[in-house]
């Protein structure tokens, strides 16, 4: 199953930080603090790594890394702070694994493109006009290359600058990439919708620009399949656990681990495949569960799944 990840020969690792605390009274000694209005914000936030693929529904979450105060240290941490920890991490873990680094534009620093460069690894990160002025003014006077994919009445246009500087100061160059979708009205009035910029370290040309595109925009799983389930589909993320000595990314740890799990499940288990498709949502299997495992004892975890099936007026699978 892991091999149905790779994507461009590597493996997309997304990126992204996710707040799962706040709070102006409940606080412990590692909690973020932010003043706003006059008021101290706590705050417990993580950086999650997850591999994910343009075709596929699930993802693949890895180890996440605190972003949290250390006892003894007066600067606070931050996003960007625990991306340069998280990075030697996941080269450790997974040193036979080939990565493609997907990220936000406030990633897309010299310090931090060097880490993955050092790392002799790739990546696609965002760009914004207010993050990077330097780069968009160069782009707009540069030579590109361009390519059309017409799909019916859509066209995807690709745009690409090569050999472009970060910035004025650094001599890391990259490759600029933008795409638009361009479809025609009623009237048959030809309509132009930028759907991002990104910058690279892939050789770009006309044979996979668009898979290279593919790549950067699979960067909102981690927001849309993760974070967006966690907090809204029955995991109750936010909910705060325990707030003593930090404890609470312990915490956010067995629930990313519990994710994982389901998410294996999905990919390869026929019973629980056929229970999120009869229960539809998350929220929806996760109380039928909780209702079966209250009033009726089983002989398994299956025999309480095919139970879920079959109370949803859906006959079950055998179970050997």
């Amino acid at each position: 199953h892991l091999q149905k990840y790779r994507f461009l020969g590597k493996y997309l690792l997304a990126i992204d930080a996710t707040q799962y605390h706040f709070s102006h009274t409940i606080h412990c000694s590692a909690c973020l603090t932010k003043e706003h209005n006059g008021k101290i914000e706590y705050s417990h936030q993580a950086l999650q790594p997850i591999i994910c693929h343009p075709d596929n529904g699930q993802i693949l979450p890895l180890m996440p890394e605190a972003i949290k105060n250390e006892d003894g240290t007066d600067k606070q941490d931050c996003e960007i702070n625990a991306a340069k920890r998280l990075l030697p991490k996941i080269r450790k873990q997974h040193p036979r694994m080939e990565f493609i680094w997907l990220a936000d534009s406030i990633y897309a620093t010299a310090p931090f493109i060097k880490t993955i460069l050092d790392e002799k690894e790739e990546f696609i990160f965002r760009v914004k006009k207010g993050d990077h002025r330097s780069l968009y003014r160069h782009i707009e006077t540069a030579e590109y290359e361009s390519h059309r994919n017409v799909m019916g009445n859509t066209t995807i246009a690709y745009r690409w600058y090569k050999n472009v500087p970060l910035n004025k100061s650094t001599d890391i160059k990259v490759t600029v990439i933008q795409a638009f979708v361009i479809k025609k009205d009623k009237n048959g009035k030809q309509i132009s919708t930028m759907v991002g910029v990104w910058i690279t370290n892939i050789m770009a040309d006309q044979a996979n620009i668009a898979e290279i595109t593919r790549a950067a925009r699979s960067r909102w799983k981690v927001e849309n399949q993760c974070f967006n389930s966690l907090k809204n589909c029955g995991y109750e993320l936010t909910h705060n656990w325990g707030h003593v000595n930090g404890e609470a990314f312990n915490f956010y740890v067995v629930l990313i681990l519990a994710f994982y799990i389901h998410q294996i499940l999905e990919l390869t288990d026929n019973l629980f495949q056929w229970c999120r498709k009869v229960c539809r949502t998350y929220a929806e299997l996760w109380e039928d569960l909780r209702v079966l495992f209250k009033m009726t004892v089983f002989d398994s975890w299956e025999h309480m799944l095919a139970r879920c099936i079959e109370v949803n007026g859906f006959d079950p699978p055998e179970i050997v």
